[in-house]
């Protein structure tokens, strides 16, 4: 494997995770919550603010320099090992909507998969521009095309067709909250897009939003989410003091089973500190320490659940890609019954990190089931069966005691001689017989 850390199994970059009512701002974007839009025939929560969600000011901030080796391949592409075969394809035909800070538009590696979007952010309809980075980056380990000679970044589905919604950003007069996120979902599947990606979470629930993920669902357009970057820490807002507490539930992260929710995996396979947890987590995949594009066209590292769920987007488009009468349902199944957890599901890794090659190699005929109190389950934890594939730990017996030793290799001593005596013993009475009827016919 090549790229920053070859020796190493995999990583990833601190998801840009923000949004839904009363949405924390999460020390990443400062984005002031807004206040709840009218909206008749349903009871709303208050509305907050959507913003992406690091640890630093923008994402930009959080990766200064690009890599110092540009022509090596970021360890996560190489991990997927997508690109290995030519059975598993590129994800041509799918559209993929990255609902985020936009995207750059003058970078040659993305421009040519856009085939559309909107600005919901109150800048000139400009889509196609980032000032955060964020979007671009995400975008970046989807469907970034090869440019040999320039960098090693290539997406693990280059192939798509992607639509940009810029809803989000620390320098932008609109969007960053719920109700345009909605209104960008809204977008996307009326475009007819097949994977809506969504790296930003929040923390009070927005039925406006929750209405539009169901929307979504129903129109068999899978949307992968976030599961948010305060696993390990306090999630305060920094406008209005409101504190969240350690590891608080997120949204639009919690509205399963109508979307699949993703954790980040460190390159040993364990799930990062900062990973949020809880009972919506679907699986887990690359977030730390992982490499994607900023808008200077550079290769940057950077650690977050945004970043692990585009990995689950673009697996998820070449498997749409390779059989586009699946189902919502039969995809998000597929990818989490091939997860390492072979079936089990504990809430800080869900059903397990996501296996590219797995998914893609498999028959949805002969997958494990899912038992436990995750989403998407077959059945609760305590009435799953050996036979459904649930991983058994070996049986190892403690060395005997020495005393125990000699009295078996006392008994095997025994043994032998006793089977050496009836054989010498039955040879000598068949050479006398022998000998009897020698006599006998002289």
């Amino acid at each position: 494997m090549t790229g920053r850390n070859g020796h190493r199994r995999r990583a990833g970059t601190r998801a840009c995770a923000a949004g839904a009512s009363a949405l924390l701002t999460m020390g990443v974007c400062g984005f002031a919550p807004t206040a709840a839009l009218p909206h008749s025939g349903s009871t709303l929560t208050a509305s907050a603010g959507t913003t992406p969600a690091d640890d630093s000011t923008c994402t930009k901030n959080d990766s200064k320099q690009p890599w110092p080796d540009q022509t090596a391949t970021p360890w996560e592409i190489s991990y997927a090992n997508t690109q290995s075969s030519a059975q598993y394809g590129t994800g041509a035909g799918v559209k993929v909507a990255i609902i985020d800070t936009g995207i750059a538009g003058g970078n040659s590696q993305l421009s040519p998969a856009i085939i559309g979007g909107q600005d919901f952010t109150k800048s000139g309809g400009v889509y196609k521009a980032d000032v955060d980075g964020h979007g671009t980056f995400v975008a970046s380990i989807i469907a970034a095309q090869p440019k040999p000679g320039s960098n090693g970044m290539v997406g693990l589905a280059p192939g798509v067709s992607l639509l940009i919604y810029r809803e989000a950003g620390c320098n932008v007069q609109g969007g960053n909250d719920e109700r345009t996120m909605a209104s960008a979902i809204d977008a996307a599947v009326a475009a007819h897009a097949r994977v809506i990606n969504i790296s930003q979470a929040g923390y009070v629930p927005d039925d406006v939003l929750k209405a539009a993920i169901i929307n979504a669902y129903q129109h068999n357009v899978l949307i992968v989410a976030a599961a948010g970057n305060y696993g390990n820490k306090d999630a305060t807002d920094q406008n209005t003091n409101a504190d969240y507490g350690v590891n608080p539930t997120t949204y639009p992260a919690a509205y399963v089973p109508y979307l699949l929710t993703v954790g980040a995996a460190t390159q040993d396979g364990g799930v990062a500190a900062f990973s949020e947890t809880g009972p919506y987590l679907g699986v887990t995949a690359p977030g730390v320490d992982v490499g994607g594009l900023f808008p200077d066209g550079k290769i940057h590292h950077d650690d977050g659940t945004s970043f692990a769920a585009p990995y689950v987007s673009a697996i998820a488009a070449l498997l749409i890609a390779k059989h586009p009468d699946w189902s919502v349902q039969t995809v998000m199944h597929v990818l989490e019954s091939t997860a390492s957890g072979n079936g089990s599901w504990n809430r800080s890794q869900g059903w397990g990190e996501v296996s590219a090659i797995a998914a893609l190699s498999a028959d949805p005929t002969k997958l494990t089931r899912l038992y436990g109190a995750g989403p998407n389950a077959d059945g609760p934890a305590q009435d799953k069966p050996v036979s459904h594939g649930i991983p058994m730990l070996p049986i190892v017996n403690p060395a005997p005691a020495q005393t125990v030793v000699d009295q078996h290799r006392g008994a095997y001593i025994a043994l032998g001689s006793a089977i050496l005596i009836v054989i010498v013993t039955l040879a000598g009475t068949f050479i006398a017989r022998d000998a009897r009827r020698r006599r006998m016919s002289l």
